[in-house]
């Protein structure tokens, strides 16, 4: 009986001693990993969790360090990826309870994707000259004007030159009747961009040399409608809207159907090209559609 009472009291202030204990909580990080790229930006989330206890956002409560601040600078939370190529790691304190969580960061520069040549198309008499640009999108989101950056060049200079030097970088001069692909290239990538330019020098009714769709690309709701329009470019520089005149397709009519106004459908989900032509099927434009669930 004795014996009993004696492990009665001692199970008893075990349990008193445990419950007085102070718990030690985790910190949770989130992400734990992840890759950005030169220029962009993460907020971290942060997690204090008891076991067995209560959960709390301390985002905005704990102190933070990186392990290289060449790479990754951190304030409040928000990860800027910077210069370099490497992994970073992002400590996290909470001064309140000692607990501490990491991420880690790779990082890697800042590049060319695409380069979007602007206008798309465009029409000159002779002797004509047109300022083309150049825009880059890169792999962190951004874009950027890279007109005096590229290296320019003609497809055909006998139908029209582009000026490359500093001065006249992105100048198109038309020279004879014909078209050429105006090019905007970066040397370091090799990622190259292009335009059409087409050169006229007829003195009667101007003639239609390309068709741009709008909009392109093109992101539908499942069940949605959505209207496509056709600008015609055309001999004489000019534009004129050819939605009506032209003849619309879908690539995948079980994505998404469109009618002779232009007018697209979705079906289900997936990617289809819109393409609109005029009349003797000679003169093309199209756009990339996506229907979303």
């Amino acid at each position: 009986m004795r014996g009993s009472l004696v492990a009665l009291v001692f199970a008893v202030v075990s349990i008193l001693f445990s419950c007085a204990q102070p718990q030690e909580p985790t910190l949770e990080v989130s992400p734990t990993a992840r890759t950005l790229v030169t220029g962009q930006g993460l907020q971290l989330t942060v997690t204090r969790r008891f076991a067995g206890g209560s959960v709390e956002d301390v985002t905005a409560k704990v102190a933070y360090t990186t392990s290289d601040k060449t790479l990754a600078t951190v304030d409040k939370g928000i990860v800027v990826a910077g210069n370099g190529n490497g992994s970073v790691i992002i400590r996290v304190f909470d001064p309140t309870s000692d607990a501490s969580g990491a991420a880690t960061f790779t990082i890697v520069p800042a590049a060319i994707t695409s380069i979007d040549v602007t206008p798309q198309f465009a029409a000159l008499k002779k002797g004509q000259k047109r300022q083309f640009t150049a825009t880059a999108h890169l792999n962190n989101g951004t874009t950027a004007d890279v007109t005096t950056l590229v290296i320019w060049s003609s497809s055909n200079e006998t139908a029209a030159t582009v000026g490359n030097t500093a001065a006249d970088k992105g100048l198109v001069t038309s020279v004879a009747n014909g078209e050429a692909d105006i090019l905007a290239t970066d040397a370091q990538s090799s990622v190259q961009g292009r335009a059409t330019a087409f050169v006229s020098g007829d003195e009667g009714s101007p003639q239609l040399k390309a068709l741009v769709v709008t909009p392109n690309p093109a992101t539908i709701a499942l069940g949605g409608k959505l209207q496509f329009q056709a600008l015609g470019v055309m001999s004489d520089g000019t534009t004129q809207d050819k939605t009506q005149e032209v003849t619309w397709k879908s690539s995948r009519t079980d994505i998404a159907t469109i009618d002779t106004t232009g007018l697209l459908t979705s079906v289900a989900a997936g990617d289809t090209t819109v393409t609109a032509a005029d009349q003797a099927n000679t003169v093309k434009g199209s756009a990339a559609a996506k229907v979303t669930p």
